[in-house]
Formats: C-alpha cells, sequence, structure tokens
C-alpha cells in the first residue's frame, strides 16, 4: 500500500476525484435553471431538428395502434441548455396519456416513450422507458417506473396497466376535456419544480422566472453524478425494473 500511495500519478487522480466531491455542486449550483413558467407549443413535425424526429417518427404509429390519439408534437423549453421535444398523445377511452419525449442539449440527446395514468386523488403512475436515474426527490404520490430493458410501446403499455391496477387504489383517471391537453401538459411539468421546492432541493429565484438549486439539490444532484456513485445507481434501478417485470410476468424483449 505504501507503494501505491507514493505513485505520483494515483495521487493526482485521487485530488482530481476529490476535488469533483468540492467543486461539482458549486459549479451545479452556478449553472442550473429550469423556468418556473413553462411554455409547450404544437408545432408541425418537420420543424423538429432532424434527428429528433427520426427518434419520433417511427414510434408514432405503435403508439397509435394502442388506442391513442395524437395530440401533437410539442416543443418545451425546460432549461437554458436543454429542449425537450415530444409526440403527445390521449385516450379518452382509458383516460391515459402517452408521449415519445427527447430532451436535447448541446451535450446530448436522450429519448424515452412513457404512459401516464393521474388519478382525482392527486396519485399518479408513469411508466416509461428512461435509462437515466434521477438525482432529486421522488414525490411519494407520483409513483415512477422506469424499464429501459423494453424496447415496444405494447409491452410497456401492458406493464403499465398492471401497475395502475397495483398503485392508484381503484382512484379514478383524469384526462382534461378535449382541446385543454396542452394547458394540462403545462401544469404537469411546472408541478416539477414546485414539488422540488417542497422538499428542500430548488428555490424560486429573486425574479420568480426561474428554480435553482438549493446546497442540499446540488450536493445530491452532483454527488449522485459521479463515477462510481452513478453506475451503482443504474444498476441498482435496472436490477429493480428487472425483479419488478418478472414478478409480473411481463416479456421485455418483444420485437418492436
Amino acid at each position: 500500500m505504501p507503494g501505491i500511495m507514493e505513485n505520483g500519478l494515483f495521487l493526482l487522480l485521487l485530488k482530481i476525484y476529490g476535488a469533483l466531491f468540492i467543486l461539482g455542486p458549486i459549479l451545479l449550483r452556478a449553472q442550473f435553471r429550469f423556468k418556473a413558467k413553462l411554455n409547450p407549443q404544437i408545432v408541425p413535425l418537420e420543424s423538429l431538428p432532424a434527428d429528433v424526429q427520426q427518434c419520433i417518427s417511427p414510434r408514432v404509429a405503435a403508439i397509435t395502434g394502442l388506442g391513442f390519439e395524437l395530440v401533437g408534437y410539442v416543443s418545451v423549453p425546460l432549461t437554458s441548455s436543454t429542449a425537450s421535444f415530444m409526440a403527445l398523445f390521449s385516450n379518452s377511452r382509458t383516460l391515459e396519456w402517452a408521449d415519445i419525449s427527447v430532451a436535447k442539449s448541446t451535450k446530448q440527446m436522450k429519448g424515452y416513450i412513457e404512459f401516464i395514468t393521474r388519478c382525482s386523488d392527486d396519485s399518479q403512475v408513469d411508466t416509461n422507458t428512461s435509462a437515466t436515474v434521477p438525482v432529486l426527490s421522488p414525490t411519494p404520490s407520483y409513483r415512477v417506473f422506469r424499464f429501459p430493458q423494453i424496447k415496444d410501446p405494447f409491452t410497456l403499455y401492458r406493464a403499465h396497466r398492471m401497475l395502475v391496477q397495483q398503485n392508484t387504489g381503484g382512484s379514478k383517471p383524469e384526462l382534461p376535456p378535449k382541446g385543454q391537453e396542452l394547458a394540462e401538459l403545462k401544469r404537469r411539468l411546472e408541478r416539477y419544480g414546485v414539488r422540488q421546492q417542497k422538499w428542500g432541493y430548488m428555490y424560486l429565484d429573486a425574479t420568480s422566472e426561474n428554480f435553482r438549486l438549493t446546497w442540499k439539490g446540488a450536493i445530491l444532484g452532483a454527488w449522485r453524478s459521479i463515477w462510481p456513485i452513478s453506475l451503482l445507481r443504474n444498476l441498482w434501478m435496472q436490477n429493480q425494473s428487472q425483479t419488478r417485470l418478472r414478478s409480473m410476468g411481463v416479456g421485455q424483449y418483444r420485437s418492436a
């Protein structure tokens, strides 16, 4: 061990790693902004970035084939560096939402499919294919289940229907009147900052235009994103989702 510790490269790497735990929260807190008032807009498919179109377009038919109606293609600026695009769907028979979402920043692009059931008692079940493990606080009444193993909407929707039955206690699903879908999406997205403020992870800045991270939110957000913590959290999430799929008897490798 003394021989290893005397190695200059090892000590340098150790110092850099330690610096990440100190500087990471500082930089994240200084840079992070989440808009308090969001303005989702219905836009033509052709106006979306080409790579976003390529991610969304091939999956639309599979969602409508499950009984969902396409509300429209939506553009939502979320932060100063990230925009969200989605194909938004609703199902007037089951009173549920679906979307194909893509978050695009200057550095990367990530997409996923999602089904959402929101109930009259403010409970919500969200089942999606996102491989991103959240770094801030979950809301107890909003159950989010991530299954990155699932590759097609049919299997995901099957899992979603089972999870709704298990987690809503028979509460009645709610869907806004036709034509009010965009307004409800706006309320749903804006609730995120308010919930994080409630748990002490964010606060509304002096202009009331943006939510910013508290030190608590910045420290947890940065530390949970550092390797190997991020790797371990991702492995834990995938193991949990795999176990849940097996318990429900849902096959996750059905071809799209």
